[in-house]
């Protein structure tokens, strides 16, 4: 399980939405799972995935709009229903999660360099 502690500098955002053969998931990195937008009792864990070395990749069930799990023999008699899905690496999908879960502090957004002029440097007062 993650650690819990870090989550809490963290502000409350809106979980990244992905793409697993045209059913969107919610991220949940805290929760370890993917579940769908529009039935959150669909879901799965991020532990049933293969790792690969670019991300992930799973075999998925456009019936079910889940992951399969099933025999090479079920696989085979089912091929026109599944699809094989690569996703890329947590890092990638959602970068501000990856650091919470990571114990690294939050990543400040950068300046445009219209708001970096209103930006005035510190004299070294005490304010």
């Amino acid at each position: 399980m993650i650690p819990q502690e870090n989550w809490k500098y963290f502000p409350a955002r809106k979980l990244p939405e992905i793409d697993i053969a045209g059913t969107r998931f919610i991220l949940d990195l805290r929760l370890w799972e993917c579940r769908e937008v529009n039935d959150f009792s669909n879901r799965f864990s991020l532990d049933d995935l293969h790792v690969t070395s670019n991300g992930f990749t799973c075999c998925f069930d456009l019936t079910t709009k889940n992951l399969f799990h099933g025999t090479r023999e079920e696989y085979e008699q089912r091929r026109q229903d599944l699809s094989i899905v690569q996703l890329p690496s947590i890092s990638k999908m959602d970068p501000l999660g990856y650091r919470a879960m990571m114990g690294l502090a939050p990543q400040h957004p950068t300046l445009s360099s219209h708001e970096k002029n209103d930006v005035h440097p510190s004299k070294g007062k005490r304010l």
